[in-house]
């Protein structure tokens, strides 16, 4: 496009900044059209951005940016209320956690599909058939769309919930204030680890395909982990437990990582990298179903929704952060102990007594 490749990291922040806005203001438009056909729209402005972005014009890119951020902010609210109101309570934290496993499983495939695609056409050729399997997911929910959103349209309390309000009710309610908090710290952690690692690892000496081979080993760790923690917490461990289990992971890791040197052997750090990911890559399930658990009836969709800026206001602050911190330094160990450190915070957060 003619701008230098850093500047990904504007456009994610647009991305996510939206995101965040749409999230918070998602309770009234999914009680109006019902989570699946809400779940549908955000589906179309998605694939509307990408055809934006394919055009390679900025000030398209841009809206396209924006675009993406609506449309990805309201899929987690609109989701939890299908979710708590299908899913048995003796299930509920292993089937969020089974939902929550898109992420990592849609980023694998793209990872494979894309680059195959741009190597045998062209970006844009790969972003159009992106864009087409979007509207095609979209079109393949349309016979499940009654039967999810009959009774739901119109009614409960989120009909009447604005952005404002959303955001008030999280922060009124201690147990969904401590989520919030509790989100703004893991998702920040879990961006920090996902942007940085390869980039570390290889100025750490590894070769680009042994960093790419233990980012992968994080990402199998994610996948593991969100299934894994989901079924703890609702065999083992009360949810909040388990969040102190996995966030005190997190810290340890992120620790662990400030310390890796060119004379780890490969297998410590594929190890360390796998155990990163399987608890900052697989917190997301567990909180959700207990954001979901804690909203008053019927406000699943309006907690969700304000809970969840705060976690996009994690992952807009954290790896600035950690980018000033390693600017500061000219080292990553400054970096990622400030990421232990905030691991070991939220592991003190969510040991403590319940906030009720």
């Amino acid at each position: 496009m003619g701008v230098d490749p850093s500047t990904v990291g504007i456009f994610t922040s647009i991305v996510y900044l939206f995101a965040a806005i749409a999230a918070v203001s998602s309770a009234r438009p999914v009680a109006a059209l019902g989570a699946l056909r809400a779940s549908q729209l955000c589906l179309g402005m998605c694939a509307a951005g990408i055809v934006l972005v394919a055009t390679a014009w900025l000030p398209l890119v841009v809206l396209g940016a924006i675009l993406l951020g609506l449309g990805y902010g309201p899929v987690t609210p609109s989701s939890a209320i299908i979710l708590v109101s299908t899913l048995p309570a003796r299930y509920r934290s292993l089937g969020f956690s089974v939902k929550q496993t898109g992420v990592p499983v849609g980023a694998g495939a793209c990872g494979l599909a894309i680059p195959a695609l741009v190597a045998a056409f062209d970006w844009q050729v790969a972003a159009y058939a992106l864009a087409a399997a979007a509207v095609t997911g979209a079109v393949l929910c349309q016979p499940l769309q009654r039967d999810f959103d009959e009774g739901v349209r119109g009614s409960g309390p989120s009909a009447s919930t604005s952005p404002l309000g959303s955001l008030a009710l999280v922060w009124r309610l201690p147990r969904l204030r401590e989520l919030a908090i509790g989100s703004f710290v893991f998702a920040g952690i879990q961006m920090c680890v996902v942007t940085y690692l390869v980039v570390f690892l290889t100025e750490t000496g590894l070769g680009l395909a042994a960093a790419g081979l233990a980012m992968t080993c994080a990402m199998i760790g994610g996948l593991v982990g969100r299934i894994g923690w989901g079924w703890v917490a609702d065999n083992l461990l009360a949810p909040r437990r388990t969040l102190a289990l996995v966030s005190l992971l997190m810290g340890m890791t992120s620790l662990g990582l400030a310390c890796v040197a060119p004379s780890w052997p490969l297998a410590a750090v594929i190890a360390l990298s796998a155990a990163a990911g399987l608890s900052s890559i697989a917190w997301n399930g567990v909180y959700l179903a207990e954001v979901a658990h804690r909203a008053p009836p019927g406000m699943a969709t309006a907690a969700t929704g304000g809970t969840m800026f705060c976690t996009y206001a994690g992952v807009m602050v954290w790896p600035t952060v950690f980018y000033v911190a390693h600017a500061a330094t000219g080292s990553y160990v400054a970096s990622f102990g400030l990421v232990g450190l905030l691991g070991l915070a939220g592991a003190a957060l969510f040991v403590r007594p319940s906030p009720d």
